[in-house]
């Protein structure tokens, strides 16, 4: 009995490994375990490599603010797979992934692990930008605190483009065909961007507005939705700004609408099989 925990540390530790390493047949054997055993490395990673990240940004605001925003970075992830997880397994199944519910939800929180690895490796980074923090007057602090959201962003964009990669490589490897393997990954990616970006909005602040005082949740989070607030940023409020970002809405309208209806037309097409 006083084995299993040090034998449960190493069985992690090297399923964290192939996670690091992206090796795709590990992975594949990896998926074809039905034992919830295999879920807790993912589960530690995820925990720790958020938890890492997220103290290191909330760390530029506030210690306080390092602790609230390492408990809600890994808590967005959980929220966002959670709320899509039956989702993304009708999406699988209907485009072709070859993917059981159970192998989605799986594929899905591998990604996120390899997420979570990256951004808690790339956090000392990030903390050396907090202990560069200027001590002077406000432009100082408001240019340096620019270049930290700018810093952070590439870091999650890098992380996100790498995970999502490894996840596309798994998808094809299960379907076969790399065009089912790319349907399926960005209707995941749709609707994990859709709610996980309403989710940040309610659970912010994270990177904690030097003007606001410290907290764990704004006194409305359930006030308003991210949707409404990047209109009122960008279109109703900036009417100067309109003409900029009139085309890109349209454009981005168009691919959801014309994504949409090829998504309604696979389904469509397999009820009608049946």
């Amino acid at each position: 009995m006083g084995s299993e925990p040090p034998a449960m540390t190493s069985f992690s530790a090297s399923r964290l490994m192939i996670l690091a390493r992206g090796e795709t047949p590990s992975l594949m054997s990896w998926l074809g375990e039905a034992s919830a055993r295999g879920l807790l490395p993912l589960v530690c990673g995820i925990v720790c490599g958020c938890g890492v990240y997220g103290a290191s940004i909330g760390l530029g605001r506030a210690p306080l603010m390092a602790v609230f925003v390492a408990v809600k970075m890994p808590l967005l992830i959980f929220l966002t797979l959670g709320v899509n997880g039956l989702i993304n397994g009708m999406f699988g199944s209907l485009l072709g992934s070859g993917m059981s519910f159970r192998q989605t939800m799986q594929a899905c929180l591998m990604s996120f692990a390899i997420f979570a690895l990256i951004v808690g490796s790339l956090s000392p980074l990030v903390a050396g930008m907090v202990l560069e923090r200027p001590d002077g007057d406000a432009s100082d602090v408001t240019r340096w605190y620019r270049w930290f959201l700018l810093t952070n962003t590439a870091v999650i964009a890098f992380a996100g483009i790498v995970a999502n990669h490894k996840l596309l490589r798994l998808i094809e490897s299960y379907s076969g065909s790399r065009g089912a393997a790319w349907r399926t990954l960005i209707a995941w990616l749709a609707g994990n961007l859709f709610v996980g970006a309403q989710l940040s909005f309610n659970l912010r602040p994270f990177f904690g507005n030097p003007s606001l005082p410290v907290a764990f949740l704004r006194p409305n989070p359930f006030d308003g939705t991210f949707y409404e607030s990047v209109w009122s940023m960008t279109l109703a409020d900036l009417p100067a700004g309109a003409g900029f970002f009139a085309p890109q809405v349209v454009l981005l309208g168009s691919l959801a609408a014309w994504f949409a209806a090829r998504v309604l037309g696979r389904i469509i097409n397999h009820f009608s099989k049946h």
